[in-house]
């Protein structure tokens, strides 16, 4: 069978197939349980899940081969990614599982690993335990005593309460806001935490059936432009509407205008904030490549420098980590507030953050004029399916065809390749300044895209497009 490898957030695939099948989330869970029994401490695993249909079973499988590594497994059920982070730290397990394919459709889903204290494993800890999932268990289950295992949903609860207490004495009963909870974990997790804060939010797409999670909602639908939540934020003239994804990690903003924030905005609001609290230290934001440089002026503007950091959050979270940083974030509506109480991203913490300074501000039009503020460079990316990742440093055709590409961008211009930790895909993202549009750069993240397919034995047919800027998909013909 083919090796088990560990992507930028997990291990993901299509559910049912090879390693996201049964056979593959055991051999999973037994590895994972054998590397466990090699460490001293506790020996306890908490599991979670998304609402996609096979989470259930998958869940049970991954059970099972943790059990049979003589490890005690606690099910919360459904809960986000930041709640299972939250309860390995609160409870000191030895470890989590989170069990969600974060922003992709119910067909796919994937296995999440948090460590002791809530972080995500390193990379280090991944290779390490890919050793164990490779060779197997080491020992047998009339070796070892078997472990124990307990349901427990009521922990959610205690997740709920720790996100929520910052902001009990903000008086959120002012607040308008909607939701969008993508039919994902989110679905009774965030629409609890504004109500008990005395908000009674708009609430959509908190109805998971299992094959609905993220289908035309949440956080990814909202980026890519018009959608059922701008529809409801501007027609009830809101103060603003967040979008969650699948397991909660991300959020999109749209402000009562209806116009998009995404990351990049949030990290420029935050960054602002906890400068003027004195509480962003060495006055750095960690972001990745695909930042808009937009963000990145404006951010030297208010005297704070912008780290960048290959694409995934765990990588910006080890930069934090090494140099006692305390915000970052994606474009993608990831954002991590490592203040000693939160170690991986949280949209709905996130969301809350952003409304408690709406509140504060005392002014409907505050994320108008905090998106007004960003002036984004024009940008694009563009997604193409790929069979298989062949090295791009040895496509010629690419090689040749970037280069080109470059010097017509200019000096300013970004070009980034790569392929996507998460999906068969291949990403193309190019920024310029001024001297081309969003529809010529289009053309060209479109032709990179079809340089990269040809490698593959793809049709060079299947790429999507967008405008990074306002979310709106662009059609283009190469």
């Amino acid at each position: 069978m083919e090796e088990i490898k560990f992507g930028t957030d997990g291990i993901r695939g299509t559910a049912g197939e090879w390693p996201i099948d049964s056979l593959g989330v055991l051999k999973i869970g037994e590895g994972l349980g054998a590397f466990l029994t090699t460490k001293s401490g506790e020996r306890k695993v908490i599991i979670g899940r998304d609402t996609r249909l096979s989470g259930e079973i998958l869940s049970k499988a991954v059970s099972s081969g943790l059990l049979s590594q003589g490890i005690d497994v606690i099910d919360v059920g459904v809960i986000t990614t930041a709640g299972i982070a939250y309860l390995v730290s609160k409870f000191s397990y030895a470890a989590g599982v989170v069990i969600s394919a974060s922003h992709n459709t119910w067909t796919q889903n994937g296995i999440k690993i948090i460590g002791s204290g809530g972080l995500k494993f390193a990379e280090r800890e991944e290779i390490q335990l890919q050793s164990f999932i490779q060779n197997g268990p080491k020992t047998s289950t009339n070796e070892t005593r078997l472990g124990k295992f307990e349901y427990k949903p009521e922990l959610s609860e205690s997740y709920i309460d720790h996100i929520i207490s910052p902001f009990k004495n903000i008086p959120f009963s002012s607040m308008e806001a909607a939701l969008d909870c993508s039919n994902g974990a989110a679905s009774y997790i965030a629409p609890k935490c504004y109500q008990l804060l005395g908000c009674n939010p708009e609430v959509i797409n908190a109805s998971p059936d299992g094959k609905n999670i993220n289908l035309d909602c949440g956080s990814e639908d909202v980026r890519a432009g018009d959608s059922e939540l701008k529809q409801i934020t501007t027609s009830h003239n809101l103060h603003f509407g967040a979008a969650f994804d699948g397991d909660a990690d991300r959020v999109i903003l749209v402000d009562s205008q209806g116009n998009l924030l995404d990351g990049d905005h949030i990290l420029l609001m935050l960054a602002k904030h906890y400068k003027s609290k004195k509480a962003l230290k060495g006055n750095v934001v960690v972001t990745t490549h695909m930042a808009n440089r937009g963000l990145e002026k404006v951010l030297s503007n208010h005297g704070i420098k912008t780290i960048r950091t290959k694409v995934g959050d765990k990588y910006i979270l080890e930069e934090i980590m090494k140099n006692d940083y305390f915000l970052g974030g994606e474009q993608s509506g990831h954002i991590l507030v490592f203040d000693g109480k939160h170690t991986t991203g949280d949209g709905i913490y996130t969301s809350l953050l952003v409304a408690s300074l709406i509140i504060r501000s005392a002014k409907k039009d505050y994320l108008i004029q905090a998106g007004n503020e960003l002036i984004k460079f024009p940008q694009v990316i563009a997604s193409g399916t790929v069979s298989e990742k062949p090295d791009m440093d040895k496509m010629k055709e690419l090689t040749d065809l970037k280069n080109s590409i470059q010097k017509d961008l200019g000096p300013e211009g970004i070009i980034n390749i790569r392929y996507s930790g998460t999906e068969p895909a291949v990403r193309v993202m190019l920024e310029s300044d001024n001297r081309s549009s969003v529809d010529q750069l289009a053309v060209c993240a479109a032709k990179l895209c079809q340089a990269v397919q040809s490698h593959t034995g793809d049709d060079g047919k299947n790429i999507e497009i967008k405008d990074l800027s306002t979310g709106k998909s662009i059609s283009t013909k190469v």
